[in-house]
């Protein structure tokens, strides 16, 4: 508004008011550019998905070699106790190289198939959210017609998010 008054007093129009200081109402809408012409807010980052397990049964030795704290001699030692039928074998064969630690490190990157009519409680428990009185209410009610029976008991026990997580370590799937 200032700028037009301006303009007006250089074109010589006599009638034209006296120009004035802009109020601070004035002076801010100036200053800021309208909420139209503001820049959009950058939008956060999706997060990243949590990277997907390995399948002890399937995955090649180069793959389990790219995971964090497995060098050469276990990704060796994964596939020559092949095939795994529970998570308690995978425990007990690890265990005469590297500790309990170690060892819990390796599951939160791998997880044995599940077979959900006769895996024990501990590979039902690599299922997110399943606890050991749930994988053991799930034992209870075998045998399940088939996997989506399964599903639809499982569904009952674990968050709603864990059901895909399960789905993708069934045994055959």
């Amino acid at each position: 508004m200032t700028l037009l008054l301006t303009l007006l007093l250089a074109c010589g129009d006599a009638d034209a008011p006296e120009p004035t200081e802009p109020t601070a109402a004035e002076a801010t809408a100036e200053a800021e550019p309208a909420e139209a012409d503001a820049a959009p807010e950058a939008a956060e980052p999706a997060p990243e998905p949590a990277p997907a397990k390995l399948n002890l049964n399937d995955a090649t030795e180069d793959a389990f070699k790219a995971l964090e704290g497995v060098g050469d001699k276990m990704a060796h030692e994964f596939v020559e106790y092949r095939p795994y039928v529970s998570i308690q074998q995978f425990r007990k064969e690890m265990s005469k190289y590297v500790d309990a630690d170690a060892i819990a490190g390796f599951e939160a990157q791998v997880y044995v198939p599940i077979d959900f009519n006769n895996c024990d409680a501990a590979t039902l428990m690599q299922i997110p959210g399943l606890d050991d009185a749930n994988a053991t209410a799930l034992i209870d009610q075998r045998p399940f017609a088939d996997a989506d029976a399964f599903q639809t008991a499982l569904k009952a026990v674990v968050p709603e998010a864990s059901l895909p997580i399960a789905a993708s370590y069934l045994a055959g799937q």
